[in-house]
């Protein structure tokens, strides 16, 4: 029988493991590793943020385009079928709440096109195509009808023009109008024939509630009414009991409105992010063909300087053309954008500036022409 000894232990010096120069190129290659698995998520992660920012800027772009091209398409509604004379006027204008200063003016346009780039659109908010009566005599808030007080009510806003200075018209808040009552003879109750814009409180027609005229008041509240040589002769033009004078500009690179009517700029609200640049041109009928189609009949005016378009090519005016720009939120680090981007079926360039930062955003152009329907429809009558 053998009996084994048992079995020593291999000297401290030859047990088996990893030396250091294999630990090293272990690392190394666990390091190249990471890096590649990082330079793939970094590439990865950069194109995700170049699609994100594209797609937003995209939606930013439609959005902004839809809003200004919906408020052109109802411009002019309420007075498109004016007679061109009273075209460009000077509304006298009051808000008696929420507008600092209270008393303003503006031209009396479906559309202003103020510098190229920002636009002010004048549209009515009632239902009916409405184009206005004659009154023949105005005396202390009280417009005598030609014909009728028919489509004038309680809380509608009109604009009043007079034959004396078809300059000069007057924006008001009617108090009585169609299915008014007054006391006649023997103190019966017969129907009020005429238009009012008083200062006293009123019936809405809208809400049945008691209020307070907003829009009569100021300087030029009774500028309309007649005197020793005339009874005070013109034209009222409904607008609705809520019209709008919706100011379209970029700032911050924001598409911002407010209502001009009823506020000024310090309420503007964004409408759409990313947007950069905004421009715009009127579309003038100037041959008499029925449409714009020659480059000589796109031109842009700035009518807040003086430089208002002749009263025949107002009367002639049939559409706007907008261009929206946007911009990718997202820098790039490799410049992606070679030229400026072109608008006016990429006849005219925006204007991009002399930096080089702005070759490195990536850059989508919304452009629109939009037929302004009512005046052309106006044209018609």
């Amino acid at each position: 029988m053998k009996v084994y000894a048992p079995r020593r232990p291999p000297p401290h010096g030859r047990m088996q493991g990893f030396t250091i120069i294999e630990i090293m190129i272990g690392l190394a290659i666990g390091l190249l590793t990471l890096l590649a698995i990082y330079k793939l998520f970094s590439t990865s992660e950069g194109r995700r943020r170049t699609t994100a920012a594209v797609s937003q800027a995209q939606t930013a772009g439609a959005l902004a385009l839809f809003a200004i091209e919906r408020d052109i398409r109802s411009a002019g509604l309420g007075f498109a079928g004016m007679d061109p004379a009273y075209l460009g006027c000077d509304v006298q204008a009051y808000k008696r709440t929420g507008r600092d200063p209270a008393q303003y003016t503006f031209p009396l346009l479906p559309v202003q096109i103020v510098n190229g780039n920002e636009l002010r659109v004048l549209t009515g908010s009632s239902a009916n195509m409405f184009i206005g009566a004659r009154y023949s005599a105005s005396a202390s808030g009280v417009f005598t009808m030609e014909r009728s007080n028919a489509g004038f009510q309680a809380g509608d806003v009109v604009v009043g023009t007079s034959d004396t200075d078809p300059k000069k018209c007057l924006l008001m808040e009617v108090t009585a109008g169609a299915g008014s009552s007054i006391t006649g003879p023997g103190g019966a109750a017969e129907d009020d024939p005429s238009v009012r814009h008083m200062t006293s409180g009123y019936t809405s027609f809208y809400t049945g509630a008691s209020l307070t005229p907003e829009r009569n008041g100021g300087s030029f509240v009774d500028m309309l009414d007649g005197a020793a040589t005339s009874l005070g002769e013109g034209w009222l033009f409904s607008l609705g009991n809520q019209p709008t004078r919706n100011v379209w500009r970029v700032q911050d690179n924001q598409l911002m409105r407010y209502n001009f009517l009823d506020e000024t700029d310090t309420k503007s609200v964004a409408v759409a992010e990313d947007v950069l640049q905004m421009v715009a041109e009127y579309g003038f009928d100037k041959d008499g063909n029925g449409k714009v189609d020659k480059d000589n009949e796109w031109t842009s005016f700035n009518v807040e300087s003086g430089s208002t378009p002749a009263v025949s090519n107002m009367e002639r005016l049939m559409a706007v053309r907008v261009a929206i720009l946007v911009r990718s939120s997202q820098y790039e680090r490799d410049a992606v954008t070679a030229a400026a981007p072109k608008w006016a079926n990429g006849s005219k360039d925006f204007e991009m500036g002399t930096g080089d930062e702005w070759p490195h955003y990536r850059y989508r152009v919304y452009e629109s022409v939009i037929p302004l329907r009512n005046t052309i429809w106006g044209q018609q009558q």
